[in-house]
């Protein structure tokens, strides 16, 4: 019996859906449908909706509940969401908590970690 291909999160129609968005400024409407990509697990990295946190696209209500699902991510101990936690917060200069994380996202064999790490060492010396 054949196996059944993999499915590809990039190629669903919420996140085209949510590009499109996304594109068009329509930032509440993209980021909905990115977080239904999450949602249904398909994608459990939250990368789009972090990239959107870091560009400043997102509603504090929106970045409310992108929190509540990173933090159950890092219980999971959920490499790339727990790095892309980290990116988030660095931008929102929440300096020792992004360390953190980094820190455990290296212990979770992210690469770009360990450097992330490194750069919140500097910046928490500077502050």
């Amino acid at each position: 019996m054949p196996s059944k291909p993999e499915f590809n999160v990039y190629q669903s129609p919420e996140y085209a859906q949510g590009i499109g968005f996304q594109e068009m400024g329509l930032y509440p409407q993209a980021f909905d449908a990115f977080f239904k990509v999450e949602k249904a697990d398909l994608e459990r990295t939250f990368r789009k909706c972090c990239e959107m946190a870091c560009s400043d696209q997102l509603e504090e209500r929106q970045i409310e509940l992108l929190f509540l699902e990173l933090d159950e991510e890092v219980w999971k101990k959920n490499g790339p969401a727990v790095f892309n936690y980290g990116l988030v917060l660095e931008h929102l200069e929440e300096f020792e908590k992004a360390n953190q994380l980094f820190i455990l996202a290296d212990a979770l064999n992210i690469p770009e970690a360990k450097e992330a790490a490194m750069r919140m060492l500097v910046k928490i010396k500077r502050s």
